[in-house]
This record gives C-alpha cells, sequence and structure tokens, in this order.
C-alpha cells in the first residue's frame, strides 16, 4: 500500500502549519496562513487554536499575528543536542570565531537545503550572520558544497532535479560546473564560495565525518569578500581545516591514515 495510507491527513495539515510559520522570517496573519496552505481559514484557526493549547504557536495579542511557540524551539533543541555535532563543535566554532573573527557555522543537510545548526557571530563590524535553522539550496553555499562532494551521488541527483537558479552572475548554474567544483572539493578537502549567493560575501568550509566515516556536517567561516584573498585567505582556509579536523575526531572519525582527519 502507499506510505500515504498510514498518514492522518489532519496531523500532516498541522505539522504544514507549523513549518510554514518556521520557515518564514515574520509572524503571520490566519489570512495569509490560510492562503499559503491553500486552506480554509476556519480550519487552519482550529488547527492553530490545538498547536497553541501545546505551546508550539503562540499569537500576538496586539498584531493577531502567529508564530512558533517556545515548545517548538525546546523539541528542536533536543533533536540538535541529541546529534552530538552542536556539543563537538560548539567550543571549536568560538575558537574559530575568535582567532578569525569572522563568523563561524556549522551546518547540516535537510532535504536539497543546507541548514545551520549553530553559529558563532564574527567580531569586526561588517560581518555575515546567518540565524540557526536558516536554510540556503546546497548548491548555493560553501558547506552545502562541501557536504555534496562527500555524500552519495543520490543526493547529488536530487539537487540537480530541482534546479540550479541564477542568485548573483557567479552563481553555479551549469551541471557539468557543479560537478567540477565537487570534484575540486573532494581533491582538496576544502569548499570556497566566492560571491554565488551574494556578491559581496565569500565563505570557506570543510566537511566533517563521523565515526563510521560518513559526512554528516559541514564547519566554515564568511565574511565580506574583500576580506577573503591572498594570504588571509590561506589562512582562513587552514583555520577552517583544523578545526574542522578536530571536530571530526571528536566525532570518532579516524581517517585511512589513523591521524583523525581525511
Amino acid at each position: 500500500m502507499p506510505r500515504s495510507d498510514y498518514t492522518l491527513k489532519t496531523l500532516r495539515k498541522g505539522l504544514e502549519v507549523l513549518e510554514t510559520l518556521a520557515d518564514d522570517r515574520d509572524a503571520l496573519t490566519l489570512t495569509a496562513l490560510a492562503e499559503r496552505l491553500q486552506e480554509s481559514p476556519p480550519v487552519v484557526f482550529r488547527i492553530l487554536r490545538t498547536l497553541e493549547e501545546r505551546g508550539y504557536v503562540e499569537q500576538d495579542a496586539g498584531s493577531k499575528r502567529w508564530q512558533p511557540g517556545f515548545r517548538a524551539w525546546e523539541i528542536g533543541c533536543r533533536v540538535v543536542n541529541r546529534t552530538g555535532l552542536v556539543e563537538a563543535a560548539r567550543p571549536l566554532l568560538k575558537a574559530l570565531t575568535e582567532f578569525t573573527e569572522e563568523t563561524s557555522y556549522l551546518a547540516v543537510v535537510r532535504g536539497t537545503d543546507t541548514v545551520y545548526l549553530d553559529t558563532v557571530v564574527g567580531l569586526e563590524p561588517l560581518r555575515v550572520y546567518a540565524e540557526p535553522g536558516f536554510r540556503v539550496p546546497l548548491y548555493l553555499t560553501a558547506s552545502g558544497k562541501a557536504i555534496l562532494a562527500f555524500q552519495s551521488g543520490h543526493l547529488l541527483d536530487r539537487v540537480l532535479d530541482a534546479g540550479m537558479k541564477k542568485q548573483t552572475p557567479l552563481t553555479i548554474t551549469k551541471q557539468g560546473a557543479l560537478r567540477a567544483r565537487l570534484d575540486e572539493i573532494r581533491r582538496t578537502g576544502v569548499s570556497i564560495n566566492r560571491g554565488e549567493r551574494r556578491t559581496d560575501v565569500s565563505a570557506v568550509a570543510v566537511p566533517l565525518f563521523d565515526r563510521a566515516g560518513d559526512c554528516v556536517a559541514a564547519m566554515g567561516v564568511s565574511g565580506p569578500s574583500q576580506r577573503f584573498t591572498g594570504d588571509r585567505l590561506g589562512r582562513l582556509i587552514e583555520s577552517v581545516r583544523k578545526a574542522a579536523h578536530e571536530a571530526s575526531a571528536r566525532l570518532g572519525y579516524v581517517s585511512p591514515d589513523g591521524r583523525g582527519r581525511r
């Protein structure tokens, strides 16, 4: 039987409501939420009230707009903490930002997107910021390509099937170009983005591996492109590489040469 036969339509719709609120940076009105879900306002209202009783959503008393509640945040934190990724990476992210003064981050894959699990904001006045939970298509980010390079070909196929839209003049949109970039990342072990998502932002990322040797995340730094050049870029690459290798070692990874790094 199809998998859908085992699902509850009401529960699925409730999860769609919660996910839609979580994906939007701004709180939404009932009307706007119903329009996005292509559902009647009375149905969406009943779902919202049910989620509100459990603390998963909340409504602003003044604007009457809806947003995710702290219960959703609590569960999200518990799931992230169970992976061990944040625990292994957090001290290294802090040290990475202190040394480079750039924003550092830990990212994983969800579907065909990069999702930032943790970030440490840079120390420079002009800096880049990505809040935890923020999602970006894999092909647009240094961390996304770092993971993609060491994942199975099935993930790459899904990314290519989803399509690659141009965000800047430097965005990779051709399959051959993306494959060539991934080959380079596998050869060097480092992913570098230069203005592919935003023309004024560059990033460096390195994949993280677990005990089984699987690529489970990526660690990196990002900042204004003018600071990611020359000798400084070389120092950033080595700093990220060192931190990522240490994070992999904390996750139990041991490379073929026995030094805990790939």
